[in-house]
């Protein structure tokens, strides 16, 4: 189930919530916990409910594990538990997610003909296993007690964050549920977290849905791109992906905030960074904690001296490339992350004086290397890099702004097809030039959650709440699925 559906907004949303505060309101905790686990899991199967099994029996390998955890007092008998939980998780997500690239390279290295049927990627698994972990690895630390099993189903099927983050902690979540004001309706935090669902809404339906009517387009003729066409269009895929991710975020947030839970920031403005550094303290928030508290940090961190750090940060981002995509496009993506933060890292003084320098170079060095990100290949990718600075010009850069036929611009298209068609090609570059100036400022303007604490209950931001729900939800009729669902 998407959050960008009609079906979510009337019907499965109010449903949930209304479910929620009625059986707490009568202080039936239990039977609300079991309704919203119910409810999860009826978002998680909405699409295809045999995935719910993978779930499920993720769920309970883990809380197995913590059981076992509990039990054991020995530490020889921890680390065995502790490893068949972590050889569990990792082998489940292997099998799922990356079984068939190993087998195709096999095949490709070893001129070997194995064939097995395409496995399908289960929603979410990257996800909820990377939670998983950290509760099974701080149970094993003796961080956090057991949780029951109603506490855990909600903490780890909890719909808003279960298909595409933030990857919550247990100490970010359980102590939440539990507490006494759990499901006690809050007029204020409801009406905040409408806002910013709404607020994620707009960004995704009418920012990044309309960004990739170009980008869809274009990278199935990536041979004819030329110079400016290739880079008008990685421009508009590096903004997609901003306001995708950026609106999904919100959503989440939001939801959860209905909820009256506070779920763990994921996006804060990455497009303002000042270093590659500091775009991973602003991108996937949760992912990059998850890599540093488990893998960089255990590694020795900046402990053992500037060849083993460099060494680990080369770890942590193999990892974090991996983890996004079974490709070794995603590889690639992540060893330029790596290296670029190496670079910073070996080199910290070779900055700019000026803080808008920083971020213009932080900028082009990101968009050029989200390009293996959003290709299907190597060879794409190369190819795509290729053109960028091949310096040709085909006058395909009219044919990628023509793309943009929005619906809120018919009459006007009908107008000047009519009356003056000789301008038809400058209303479709004015129409680029307008989206992505659009993009831009919202980009580097405040954030969503800030805009609805300084105007969100003012009489013109209870307007621009109403104007852009009305205006988003009419736009749904072409729902799209979330870039990160694929991760």
């Amino acid at each position: 189930m998407l959050f960008n559906s009609a079906f979510f907004i009337s019907v499965f949303l109010p449903s949930a919530l209304a479910g929620w505060y009625f059986l707490n309101r009568f202080n039936r905790r239990s039977c609300a916990k079991a309704f919203l686990v119910g409810m999860s899991l009826w978002f998680y199967g909405y699409y295809n409910p045999v995935y719910l099994w993978i779930l499920l029996a993720s769920m309970s390998l883990n809380y197995g594990i913590s059981v076992l955890l509990g039990r054991t007092g020995k530490q020889t008998g921890r680390r065995l538990v502790l490893g068949a939980g972590l050889a569990g998780n990792l082998g489940m997500l292997f099998y799922f997610k990356y079984f068939n690239f190993f087998i195709d390279n096999c095949n490709f290295f070893f001129h070997g003909s194995l064939s097995v049927e395409r496995i399908a990627l289960p929603l979410g698994i990257s996800f909820f296993t990377f939670q998983q972990i950290s509760y099974i690895v701080e149970r094993y630390r003796g961080n956090i007690g057991h949780a029951g099993l109603l506490d855990y189903g909600c903490f780890i099927s909890f719909f808003p964050q279960l298909v595409a983050g933030p990857i919550v902690l247990y100490q970010e979540f359980v102590p939440q549920l539990q507490s006494k004001e759990a499901g006690k309706l809050s007029w204020d935090s409801l009406y905040d977290g409408i806002s910013l669902f709404i607020m994620g809404l707009a960004k995704k339906v009418l920012l990044a849905d309309a960004l990739a009517v170009v980008v869809n387009a274009e990278f199935e003729v990536l041979p004819y791109l030329d110079t400016l066409s290739a880079w008008a269009v990685l421009l508009f895929f590096v903004l997609e992906l901003y306001f995708d991710f950026s609106g999904y975020s919100d959503m989440a947030r939001g939801i959860g905030r209905m909820f009256g839970f506070e779920l763990p920031e994921n996006f804060n403005a990455p497009l303002k960074a000042v270093s590659v550094k500091d775009f991973w303290r602003r991108w996937h928030m949760t992912l990059s904690r998850f890599l540093m508290t488990y893998i960089y940090f255990p590694l020795g961190g900046n402990r053992r001296g500037k060849v083993r750090q460099c060494l680990n940060l080369a770890i942590v981002f193999l990892a974090s490339g991996i983890w996004h995509g079974a490709n070794w496009t995603f590889v690639l993506w992540g060893c330029l992350h790596g290296l670029a933060v190496i670079w910073e890292t070996v080199f910290p003084r070779l900055r700019f004086r000026w803080k808008t320098a920083n971020q213009v170079v932080t900028g082009i060095f990101l968009a050029l290397a989200w390009v293996p990100f959003r290709c299907d290949s190597l060879s794409d990718t190369f190819l795509l890099w290729r053109k960028l600075f091949s310096g040709e010009f085909n006058g395909m850069f009219l044919g990628v702004c023509n793309q943009l036929q929005f619906a809120e611009t018919y009459a006007i298209r009908k107008l000047l097809e009519i009356l003056a068609p000789q301008y038809m090609n400058l209303f479709y570059v004015l129409n680029y030039v307008l989206l992505f100036g659009i993009c831009v400022l919202l980009a580097r303007g405040k954030k969503a959650e800030e805009w609805i604490a300084e105007k969100g209950r003012l009489k013109r931001g209870i307007f621009c709440m109403a104007t852009l729900f009305t205006w988003s939800f009419i736009s749904l009729s072409q729902v799209s699925t979330f870039l990160y669902f694929n991760f």
